[in-house]
């Protein structure tokens, strides 16, 4: 895409590269289906009839502390009896999880909180960290640049991350961690199980923690509509003879764009959407106004 601009009195050109990975991958995943699913386990997998209302910073401080203290103490009472991390030395927990702690209890409407980004961002980083330590410990004198292969490692799984929409931050740490942490680094490849045992009994732990009087996840794959996919023959064929071609941008939007409706005495906020509680008031104060 070219965007042009006239300053000067001259016209300049900007290009602008953009990888949308959801625009291959998302036709290939089925849209959910938890309104299926009997009520009280759809609620404890993020599914809401209608719109949750914010609680107030200071409950939100309370369900954090605990969510980020069970979740912890799980992933490190769980592995202390693993025999196979015993011998290899793990370590009780990676040291990225108190930040992973963080986001998943306390900012769970971001989009780095969401299950895709926290488990694939792990991945990645594990991918990239033990392989930079494998090739830095090639070296003989390797243990003089391990700060070098960590800086490596960590640019390079933000890279990933941002090139795959799988954001989260403490995965920068893993990566890190992998290389100049000698414990970490020891594990080699087996980072990978320890690391997917830790994101999924911390995801766990935010199902269960995060649905008593809030909502997680807010989505699971992504954010944009799934149900597009299943679009007719005859309304391909009418995409087909348009006389013009959709924009990325529209291509993108979802069938039914989600709408924050105002009436009298009723406010309808749309999934994923959040709302503070100063918002929350004004929304209030204009529905009674009407």
């Amino acid at each position: 895409m070219v965007h042009s601009s006239h300053g000067s009195g001259a016209l300049t050109k900007v290009a602008s590269w953009n990888l949308d990975i959801d625009r291959f991958m998302n036709p290939f995943i089925p849209a959910p289906r938890w309104h299926l699913f009997p009520r009280p386990v759809a609620h404890f997998l993020g599914h809401r009839e209608s719109s949750t209302k914010p609680i107030g910073n200071v409950l939100t401080a309370c369900w954090a502390l605990v969510g980020a203290f069970c979740g912890v103490a799980l992933i490190a009472s769980v592995s202390e009896r693993i025999p196979s991390f015993k011998i290899r030395d793990s370590p009780p927990i990676i040291g990225s999880f108190g930040a992973a702690a963080v986001i998943e209890f306390c900012a769970i409407e971001s989009p780095f909180a969401q299950p895709r980004n926290a488990f694939f961002s792990q991945m990645w980083a594990c991918l990239i960290g033990v392989g930079i330590s494998k090739l830095f410990a090639l070296n003989p004198h390797a243990e003089q640049y391990t700060e070098l292969g960590g800086a490596l490692a960590c640019g390079l799984t933000t890279a990933a991350m941002a090139l795959t929409g799988t954001i989260h931050p403490p995965a920068g740490a893993t990566a890190l961690l992998a290389v100049t942490n000698s414990q970490t680094a020891g594990l080699g490849w087996f980072l990978f199980p320890v690391m997917i045992l830790g994101v999924t009994l911390m995801q766990v732990a935010a199902l269960l923690i995060n649905n008593i009087q809030r909502r997680f996840p807010l989505y699971w794959w992504t954010a944009q509509s799934l149900a597009r996919e299943k679009s007719s023959d005859v309304e391909k064929d009418r995409a087909k003879e348009a006389p013009s071609e959709p924009s990325h941008y529209e291509d993108s939007l979802p069938d039914n764009p989600p709408r924050l409706v105002v009436q009298r005495g009723e406010i309808t906020i749309p999934d994923g959407v959040y709302i503070s509680a100063d918002e929350w008031t004004m929304l209030r104060r204009i529905s009674e106004r009407i």
